[in-house]
């Protein structure tokens, strides 16, 4: 029930002429509401304007608070190839945490706000869910969240439960719940500007999820949707390869990115030349170490990045982008994933379209 002195004030504060349709002695004139869209009462029924779709300047994000003792318990760390902790068979989970506090607080000196969050229930579909720490695992577009269905390990079935949990909490809409046999995870689409996204197709996002939420990302205002493929795992995961497009391609400015070729199909690599792509090769000793492609963009020109990578970071300073270094390996550790897999970017100003 609404609190009485809360009603008795708004009561007082709004008058008949707020609101639209009205018109003395009859009923609404709908016509008046039915021009309204969505994103144009967002900040007045939800608080803000939350989306984070392009490479606009950051405002908010959330961090998955990491709980050492539960990510490094024995019944994940028995079996690493299932839960995926292939940078390191026996994980320095203190040095995760520390790395991610080191990481929130150079976000907020930035002058980002940063929500920690935890995640209520550990137990999915199967069993405990581990990398509980994963932030980046949802993805927010300009009027809010697209749950994901994961798709690269039945480990983390569930997560989609918990995230719905956690944005409720927080104030911020779902636009959609990927369904039936359609697979989607925040990590396998890239936002390369405000207006223009690249979804890699693979074990983390099959055809059926792709046209799930191809309406709903239209309706956000994406105009162009570029399909890579992705690589797969098979046996090993040191023969396998990176499923999510995040992982060896990272946008740094308006067209200016870093790829990863030996991850990257040659379309993909094709269309970035011809849209107007300046590129970056990451090596192959710093992909494996650092994911460099794994950044947060904080404003067009101006990226957090794996300290480690140095050869990358000279090179995109070259084309003129401000680096922030930050420590990963202690991020790394948690397991296959960067510093984007860990940061569920909220609210960010409208950015460059590609045409821009």
């Amino acid at each position: 029930m609404v609190a009485k002195q809360m009603w008795k004030d708004s009561l007082e504060k709004y008058s008949i002429e707020d609101y639209p349709g009205y018109v003395p002695g009859k009923p609404p004139q709908l016509d008046a509401v039915h021009k309204i869209s969505y994103l144009e009462e967002m900040e007045r029924i939800w608080g803000k304007r939350w989306g984070s779709q392009g490479i606009g300047r950051l405002r908010e994000v959330a961090l998955l608070k990491a709980d050492p003792e539960y990510e490094g318990h024995p019944f994940f760390l028995e079996y690493p190839d299932f839960f995926m902790l292939r940078y390191n068979r026996r994980p320095n989970f203190d040095l995760l945490v520390e790395h991610q506090m080191a990481y929130a607080q150079v976000i907020e000196e930035e002058g980002i706000k940063v929500h920690w969050l935890e995640f209520e229930d550990n137990i999915g579909a199967y069993g405990p869910m581990n990398q509980l720490f994963m932030g980046g695992s949802v993805r927010i577009f300009r009027g809010g969240a697209i749950l994901e269905r994961v798709g690269e390990s039945s480990v983390h079935r569930g997560f989609g439960r918990e995230f719905q949990k956690l944005l409720t909490k927080i104030g911020c809409p779902i636009l959609y719940l990927v369904h039936g046999d359609g697979i989607y995870e925040g990590g396998s689409c890239l936002p390369v500007a405000e207006d223009v996204l690249v979804i890699g197709l693979g074990c983390a996002c099959n055809q059926e999820g792709l046209e799930q939420i191809t309406p709903v990302l239209k309706r956000c205002g994406i105009k162009e949707i570029h399909v890579s493929h992705m690589q797969t795992i098979m046996d090993s995961l040191e023969s396998g390869g990176e499923f999510h497009i995040d992982m060896v391609l990272g946008v740094v400015d308006l067209r200016k990115a870093i790829i990863y070729p030996a991850g990257l199909d040659y379309q993909t690599y094709r269309w970035l030349k011809e849209k107007g792509f300046q590129l970056v090769e990451i090596p192959p000793d710093e992909q494996r170490k650092y994911a460099p492609a794994n950044l947060v963009v904080l404003e067009p020109g101006k990226v957090i990045m794996a300290k480690g990578a140095r050869k990358t970071i000279k090179a995109v300073r070259e084309m003129g982008v401000e680096v922030i270094e930050i420590e990963s390996e202690g991020i790394m550790q948690g397991g296959v994933n960067g510093i984007s897999c860990i940061t569920m970017q909220l609210v960010r100003d409208p950015g460059p379209g590609l045409d821009d």
